[in-house]
C-alpha cells in the first residue's frame, strides 16, 4: 500500500512538472542589411541561438582603438520580451579575474606590491594550518599554482553585502594547500577572492571601490559593477538553466551574487563596456614597446602550463597567440578573447548555463572573420 502510494506521489509530482515547465523555443528571425559582415555576423549569432535555444545574449567586437560591432540578441529574461541591447548587463564569472589580476598588477607597476611578496606578509592575521601557506606568493595566485584549492560552495543565496564580506570570509578561513605551491597548475577561485582581499589590504579601500575608480570609470565602464545590488534594473538580465528532466529553460531564482566571491567572480558588465575595456587593455600593452606589467600578464608564466600568464588564460587561433578567458556560474556564460597582434578583440555573454560549446562556435569563426577584414 505505501509502495503504491509513494508512486501516485511520484507520477503526480512529475505530472506536474511537465504541466507547468512551460517550453521555451528559441526563434529569432533575421533582418537582412546592407553590409556584408553585419549580415554573416547576425547569422552565425542568430543560428546558434536558435539551435541551442539561449534566451539572450550580447557581443562585442573590437578592431583597433574602436568598437567595431556591439550588439545585444534575444531577451533578458523568458518571464517577458524585454530585449538584450549592446548596454545590458550580465554575470561576467570568471572574466572577472581579469579585472581583478590588473589591478593587482597596477599595485606591482606603483611599488606597492610585489609579485615575490609572501601571502602571510600581505595578510598577517591570516589563518592556516600547513606551513607551506608561508611559501605562498602574489605570483602564484594569480597564475593558479597556489596549491590552494577550489572553492567548493560558493552560496550565491547569502547575498551578502557588507563591506566586510570579503575580510569575514577569508579570515574564516584555515587554509591548507592540496599541493605544494608551484608545483602544478591548480584553477582556484579561492586564490582570486584572496587576491580581492590583498588589494583591500593594500590600498585601505573596498576591492569593488578600488577597482571602480581605478579601471572602471576610467574606462568609461559607467554600467559596470562587481557589486551586483548596484546595477540599475533596466540593465539586468536573469539567469537560465534548464530543466533536467523535462529540458525545458527555467529562471534560477537565486542570481549569482554574493561579495565575498567579487575577486573572483561577480563582475556585472556589458559587451559595450567590456568592449571599451579590451581596447585600453590593448593599448596599454603596447606602452613602453611593450616592457610592462600588462604585457607581463600575457605572457606563459608557469612552465609545465604554458597556458596561463597572470590572470590570462592563454592559447592560439589561426595561428595568432590569444589572450582572455571563459566565465560560468549558475545560469551564466562568457567568453573574452583578444588577439594582440592583429589588435582584435571578441566578447560574448550569455544568460544561460547550458551547451556552453556554443561560446566558441561563435567567437572564433567571428575572430576569423574579423582577421580577413581587418
Amino acid at each position: 500500500m505505501n509502495r503504491q502510494y509513494s508512486f501516485i506521489i511520484v507520477l503526480s509530482l512529475l505530472s506536474w512538472i511537465m504541466v507547468s515547465c512551460q517550453g521555451f523555443e528559441q526563434h529569432i528571425e533575421r533582418s537582412p542589411s546592407n553590409n556584408d559582415f553585419t549580415d554573416r555576423v547576425d547569422s552565425l549569432v542568430i543560428s546558434t541561438m536558435n539551435r541551442y535555444n539561449i534566451p539572450g545574449l550580447a557581443i562585442g567586437l573590437v578592431s583597433g582603438d574602436s568598437i567595431r560591432y556591439a550588439k545585444g540578441y534575444g531577451i533578458k529574461t523568458i518571464q517577458d520580451t524585454l530585449p538584450v541591447t549592446e548596454f545590458s548587463n550580465f554575470h561576467t564569472a570568471s572574466i572577472s579575474k581579469l579585472i581583478t589580476a590588473q589591478a593587482i598588477m597596477m599595485l606591482v607597476e606603483e611599488n606597492r606590491i610585489s609579485l615575490d611578496d609572501r601571502l602571510p606578509a600581505r595578510v598577517p592575521n591570516l589563518r592556516y594550518s600547513d606551513k607551506r601557506v608561508e611559501e605562498i606568493t602574489i605570483r602564484q595566485l594569480l597564475n593558479h599554482t597556489s596549491g590552494l584549492p577550489d572553492v567548493s560552495s560558493y552560496e550565491w543565496g547569502n547575498n551578502h553585502q557588507s563591506d566586510r564580506s570579503l575580510e569575514q570570509y577569508v579570515l574564516s578561513l584555515n587554509l591548507k594547500p592540496e599541493m605544494d605551491p608551484s608545483s602544478q597548475y591548480h584553477y582556484s577561485n579561492l586564490a582570486y577572492n584572496i587576491l580581492g582581499y590583498v588589494i583591500e589590504r593594500v590600498t585601505g579601500t573596498s576591492f569593488e571601490l578600488y577597482v571602480k575608480e581605478h579601471i572602471l570609470d576610467p574606462n568609461g565602464m559607467s554600467g559596470s559593477d562587481f557589486r551586483y545590488y548596484l546595477i540599475p534594473d533596466s540593465l539586468r538580465t536573469s539567469p537560465h538553466s534548464k530543466n533536467w528532466l523535462t529540458g525545458n529553460v527555467y529562471v534560477r531564482k537565486t542570481y549569482p551574487y554574493t561579495r565575498e566571491h567579487g575577486a573572483s567572480s561577480t563582475l556585472n558588465s556589458s559587451a559595450s563596456d567590456l568592449s571599451k575595456w579590451m581596447i585600453s587593455f590593448m593599448e596599454s600593452m603596447i606602452a613602453n614597446n611593450g616592457e610592462n606589467v600588462f604585457t607581463q600578464m600575457t605572457q606563459p608564466d608557469f612552465r609545465a602550463y604554458p597556458y596561463i600568464g597572470l590572470g590570462f588564460q592563454l592559447g592560439t587561433l589561426e595561428s595568432r597567440a590569444t589572450i582572455g578567458h571563459y566565465g560560468g556560474d549558475k545560469g551564466y556564460r562568457s567568453y573574452l578573447l583578444m588577439i594582440p597582434e592583429e589588435e582584435t578583440g571578441l566578447v560574448l555573454l550569455a544568460n544561460c548555463d547550458y551547451n556552453e560549446d556554443f561560446r566558441q562556435e561563435i567567437l572564433h569563426p567571428l575572430a576569423g572573420l574579423m582577421l580577413k577584414n581587418n
